[in-house]
């Protein structure tokens, strides 16, 4: 199963990433025991690959998404795309990366890898209805970057990539969804409901593991958490925050409430 994992992370391949990935799932489903003793060597993040394309560019180099334009429909769902790619090799390294962790820790994480990869396959069919391919827009690579930080400490992995960065989905899709019902785009609208609903689980996964983790270092969830927000993103949180999803994911009203204390928008 780690062997399948490590693959997937270093190649630079779309399918090869996705069917190792699928391989990994079904071998870990099938699994009673999953062995994960000392003597497993890990990569180096640096040897994480991606594909050549997209190009990464800067975020504010990334082609403006309006959705009133089929360019800026195009751009919007290979944006997504590009996001549900980068959300594979997330859940696969956080599965690699950290050893000495229940089954369940790695089995739930492969579930959200293989989640991931259904998303990317519905993003790409629809891709073709605009004549478009993934990798043909750049993008940029701001989820992969706090891996890249976070590559040793997990409480540090587990606060600010599913439960900071991936969250803001959970946060930012419904107002996509209101656009894009209103312009009667059924078709890209069915897409986003499966990717919100199944995010939900996913930050879910990120508040279980991070509790866990917590209680086995003697640490409070609460504090780690915003100790983390301070040391890598200087406190600077944006909202507004969708309350009622976030609480099925686990967050607590006092968690909230420290968000929107801390939410950098201009004064509205």
């Amino acid at each position: 199963m780690f062997t399948l994992i490590e693959k997937a992370l270093t190649t630079s391949s779309v399918e090869e990433t996705l069917a190792c990935t699928r391989q990994a799932f079904l071998k870990a489903s099938s699994t009673s025991i999953v062995s994960d003793g000392n003597e497993r060597v890990i990569l180096p993040i640096s040897q994480v690959a991606f594909p050549n394309k997209p190009l990464c560019v800067p975020p504010r180099d990334v082609p403006r998404r309006r959705l009133g334009s089929e360019a800026g429909k195009r751009s919007f769902v290979h944006a997504i795309a590009h996001i549900e790619f980068n959300a594979i090799k997330l859940a696969l390294d956080i599965a690699y990366r950290f050893k000495g962790l229940p089954k369940q820790f790695y089995m739930d994480w492969l579930y959200v890898a293989n989640d991931e990869c259904k998303h990317f396959e519905m993003l790409c069919e629809h891709l073709k209805h605009y004549d478009c391919e993934y990798g043909d827009i750049p993008s940029h690579d701001s989820l992969w970057v706090m891996a890249v930080k976070t590559e040793t400490d997990l409480v540090a992995r587990l606060s600010l990539v599913p439960r900071y960065l991936e969250a803001r989905g959970l946060d930012v899709t419904p107002a996509m969804l209101d656009k894009l019902n209103a312009q009667k785009d059924t078709a890209s609208a069915a897409i986003l409901e499966v990717i919100l609903e199944d995010e939900v689980t996913h930050v879910e996964y990120g508040t279980k593991w991070l509790d866990y983790v917590c209680d086995e270092s003697g640490l409070q969830r609460e504090e780690a958490f915003f100790e983390n927000i301070e040391l890598y993103l200087k406190g600077q949180v944006l909202g507004p925050f969708n309350r009622p999803l976030r609480l099925r994911a686990g967050f607590t009203e006092n968690e909230l409430a420290e968000l929107e204390r801390l939410d950098k928008r201009p004064l509205r």
